[in-house]
């Protein structure tokens, strides 16, 4: 039996790039992942954020399941993950762990790829004209 190997690309960036401490409000953490292989995957992505933060906007959820899809050749799909602040989120840098998941047409886990990413969290800063 002959083994595919898959070539996935993984890039993640955020939107806005800063939380405010000490207030309820969010970032979203972008996935963006490609298939430059020649056959169709299906991927999913687990995301693990620290403490303070959470990926619900009423309750502390550390950990979640994005399902991101069917990715056929030579294409990418992106999805969105909101990770929320509160009022007792501290200013500092946060880092939250992500792992992509791409399954083959067999169900078969093919590649596991990791990528942490920075949130970073500071006061807010009075309005001045």
């Amino acid at each position: 039996m002959q083994r595919v190997i898959c070539l996935i690309g993984l890039k993640v960036r955020t939107h806005p790039n800063v939380i405010f401490a000490y207030s309820a409000n969010y970032a979203e953490v972008i996935l963006r992942v490609e298939n430059r292989g020649k056959e169709p995957v299906w991927c999913e992505a687990d995301v693990r954020v620290p403490e303070k933060l959470s990926l619900s906007p009423t309750s502390e959820l550390g950990r979640g399941r994005v399902r991101l899809g069917i990715i056929t050749k030579k294409e990418y799909l992106e999805k969105a993950v909101r990770i929320f602040a509160n009022n007792y989120t501290n200013p500092q840098v946060y880092r939250v762990a992500i792992t992509v998941y791409v399954f083959s047409k067999d169900g078969v886990i093919e590649t596991r790829l990791e990528k942490p990413t920075d949130i970073r969290c500071e006061l807010k800063k009075e309005e001045t004209l």
